[in-house]
């Protein structure tokens, strides 16, 4: 008897092997469109990581949030990269070309583990003795992520910068209390499906990508519209990836709604209160390991958008400070709302780097 799949399939499996190469590069999100892409076999399925820049330098693991696959980081990425990082950028379970894991809370715990597959399956030590860790640059779902992991490994990490962190929201966003998020078995998933779509604003009405012949569609024809700008990195057309990914990828939904059930965006905390406690030197992470001396430089830079309504920056500020301390926390503020890093992604960058020493300008 054979087991039951671990994971629905994502469009890496579902898509790409019914594509030429010039219609594969010419998708919203390509399957090239950052370098160093590896695909990670784990025990929840297969999961989607790239890996570049030089092998000696400083090493940065960024994790993305709950709408979007990793290349919305990839500017971000690039620009490190650029500046002698060694970088990390994956698509979180049901994201891009992740797959959905089957039969499991889509919860902290579940997308905390991935980091460890990503991390592991460097040709690289990033976890080793003599690696001398890694940095974590998160945004809004990943900040929640980040800080569980961080709280559990502490000694693996040596700097934190979240982008408009989820985990401590006050409210859910537009659309993300329905009750049929916690009960999705009393409606069709048609339904389900309206309403994730709703609060990503995408196009019901649009049709996944299939082979020709299969629904009437001829992919040649659609080698012209698929793309009607650059694919490079710095030109990244969001909506058009978001839209991709809601049509083409066939967990897409089921994660989503799934990560809204089990509370990964609010509640997380008692994660954060850890964490932050190993950041003051209150607390050392282990039982019976001494506190240690120095770790994260004492503090994590936090980086808000000015006109964010989904992580509002007076609510963010007030509840880091009063776990952290303002002397272990730093604000900064960018352009932009909850999706400020692609478009202010070079406002990010230079706080980034001042905030690590390093040079700004190139």
């Amino acid at each position: 008897m054979m087991n039951p799949p671990k994971a629905i399939p994502s469009p890496r499996d579902t898509l790409l092997p019914f594509l030429s190469e010039a219609q594969a590069a010419a998708l919203p999100y390509s399957p090239n469109l950052l370098p160093g892409a590896r695909d990670v076999d784990t025990p929840y399925g297969v999961m989607r990581v790239y890996e570049w820049g030089p092998a000696s330098g400083r090493k940065v693991l960024l994790v993305h949030g709950d709408t979007t696959p990793g290349p919305m980081l990839g500017p971000i990425a690039t620009a490190l990269a650029q500046k002698d990082c060694r970088v990390m950028v994956i698509d979180v379970w049901g994201r891009g070309y992740s797959d959905s894991p089957k039969g499991v809370h889509y919860d902290i715990r579940l997308f905390s583990m991935q980091l460890l597959f990503a991390t592991a399956s460097s040709s690289l030590s990033w976890t080793g003795s003599a690696s001398g860790g890694f940095s974590i640059i998160a945004f809004s779902l990943g900040c929640a992520i980040t800080m569980s992991f961080a709280s559990k490994f502490p000694y693996l990490i040596n700097a934190i910068i979240l982008l408009a962190p989820a985990g401590l929201l006050r409210r859910m966003p537009d659309g993300y209390g329905s009750i049929f998020f916690r009960y999705p078995w009393l409606v069709p998933f048609t339904y389900i499906r309206k309403l994730v779509g709703n609060i990503l604003e995408v196009n019901l009405a649009s049709l996944p990508i299939k082979p020709a012949g299969s629904d009437g569609v001829n992919l040649t024809a659609l080698d012209a519209s698929l793309r009607s700008q650059s694919t490079e990195i710095e030109s990244l057309d969001v909506p058009a990836i978001v839209q991709w990914q809601f049509d083409n990828h066939q967990g897409f939904v089921h994660s989503f709604v799934n990560t809204i059930k089990h509370r990964s965006l609010m509640h997380q905390s008692s994660e954060w209160r850890n964490i932050c406690n190993i950041i003051k030197g209150e607390s050392s992470g282990m039982p019976g390991a001494a506190l240690p001396s120095k770790i994260y430089n004492s503090k994590i830079l936090v980086i808000l958008g000015d006109a964010d309504g989904i992580v509002v920056a007076k609510e963010v500020s007030e509840d880091l400070e009063q776990m952290l301390g303002p002397e272990h926390v730093e604000f900064r503020t960018v352009p932009g709302g909850h999706g400020f890093p692609v478009p202010s992604h070079a406002e990010v960058i230079k706080h980034i780097l001042e905030f690590w020493g390093l040079d700004v300008v190139n």
